[in-house]
């Protein structure tokens, strides 16, 4: 009875053991799910913030500039990494005359990947968002 007692002995380090990578496993997977619901944020706030910032403009191209700035500096100060970013501008709603409702429609895609954490792989967020232009602005 006793040989069978001291047999059990080296389960609780297998145990220990099998829990702490489950827990290692876990963890990461929550910091990758962190880093993702991020990163789809900071794109939503930048295809917004191009949105606006074109539909202020005068013209189609002056738009597609400003949309293009406004973005960019919304994903360096939200910090976000992209391996690959583009932002496409539909701006051709400025060729509608005065007194027509028009949009402006920015794209803003963002490709991240996860090697800094050792995990392969990668995830695309892209966000669209479209704006009015002012009907009766000023347009060229």
């Amino acid at each position: 009875m006793k040989r069978r007692l001291r047999g059990d002995r080296g389960d609780a380090t297998v145990e220990v053991a099998i829990g702490t990578s489950a827990l290692i496993v876990l963890f990461g997977l929550a910091i990758v799910g962190m880093r993702v619901i991020t990163a789809e944020s900071a794109v939503d706030e930048a295809a917004r913030s191009a949105a606006r910032a074109a539909s202020i403009a005068r013209d189609g191209e002056a738009a597609a500039s400003a949309a293009e700035a406004r973005a960019h500096a919304v994903i360096a100060q939200q910090g976000l990494n992209c391996d690959s970013l583009a932002i496409v501008v539909d701006a051709r709603d400025f060729a509608k005359p005065l007194g027509e409702t028009g949009y402006v429609v920015a794209t803003v895609r963002c490709e991240i990947t996860f090697g800094d954490l050792m995990i392969p792989g990668a995830r695309v967020a892209v966000s669209e968002f479209r704006s009015p232009i002012d009907r009766y602005g000023a347009r060229r």
